[in-house]
């Protein structure tokens, strides 16, 4: 009979880290607004159309726990040929290259991200003036 949980121990393991938290609302804004521009886009081909295949994408990502993609290719055609996925199925090879794209972004160093919110710029005097207040 297996022990129950700790109540004490740590939320995961290693071996079960946490999956992350995807606003994936503004990730397919993202996604509508530079698809055109991306090297899966195919001439004609519009925005509806990638979406299955990108919520494919962040929910296999979501769902590997941290896997490389080169680990789960073997299993990805078939996966997402068996998929449910509402709308137009893309061909396997552009698929591919969409889910590779997804996995790109995901794992880019933050760093790499625009901050938030950008710096308020603030002029010289109002500076001087909230600096001499504090005095």
């Amino acid at each position: 009979m297996p022990c129950p949980p700790d109540p004490f121990a740590h939320a995961w393991q290693d071996d079960a880290m946490p999956c992350a938290v995807i606003d994936i609302h503004s990730e397919l804004r993202f996604w509508a607004e530079t698809y055109a521009r991306q090297p899966f886009h195919r001439s004609g081909t519009p925005f509806r159309h990638y979406v299955p295949t990108l919520k494919f994408a962040y929910d296999t990502y979501l769902l590997s726990r941290r896997r490389s993609l080169q680990e789960l290719l073997p299993t990805l055609p078939s996966r997402y040929e068996a998929a449910a996925l509402n709308g137009v199925r893309l061909d396997w090879p552009v698929a591919s290259n969409v889910i590779a794209r997804v996995w790109e972004r995901l794992n880019a160093p933050l760093e790499d991200d625009p901050p938030l919110f950008a710096p308020a710029v603030m002029d010289e005097r109002v500076l001087l003036e909230r600096t001499m207040q504090h005095r």
